[in-house]
């Protein structure tokens, strides 16, 4: 066996020191670990720590603890309705910018735009009026002479 504590063995190390080692693996590992100083440490540190963590008082969690977990769970999902809105992600620093912008351009578009005009009250030009005067006073000489 190569030494593990170069490349890939840090899962190795951490099944050793958790004893999930199938029995040929941790003979095997062990042999090593008797010739390579590094990994002997490695292995003495994950020993450790798997020790103290057999040694920490298990908490056992009130009977209830589920139901007022998806309560707790609940409300904090209908008091955050707005977060559909407004993700976590969104700085509202970044917003102002984009605010601004699109005010600016509005506001530009409505002062140099084109006057708005009501299609209630159409605007004729003064020459079309007597244009259309005109053809009105040959249409009726037309007609009289006509008869």
């Amino acid at each position: 066996m190569g030494c593990v504590a170069d490349g890939d063995g840090a899962e190795l190390i951490v099944s050793y020191g958790a004893r999930r080692l199938a029995p040929h693996e941790q003979a095997e590992f062990e042999l090593h670990v008797r010739s390579c100083a590094r990994c002997r440490e490695h292995a003495a540190a994950q020993r450790a720590v798997w020790s103290a963590l057999d040694e920490w008082p298990g908490i056992t969690p009130s009977e209830d603890f589920d139901q007022n977990l998806y309560r707790r769970i609940a409300m904090e999902e209908q008091q955050a309705w707005w977060r559909c809105l407004w993700p976590d992600t969104w700085s509202p620093r970044a917003a102002v910018p984009v605010v601004l912008a699109c005010s600016a351009l509005i506001a530009a578009f409505l002062l140099n735009g084109p006057p708005l005009r009501s299609r209630a009250e159409p605007q004729f030009q003064m020459e079309q009026v007597e244009h259309a005067l005109d053809d009105m006073d040959l249409l009726k000489q037309l007609s009289v002479e006509s008869h």
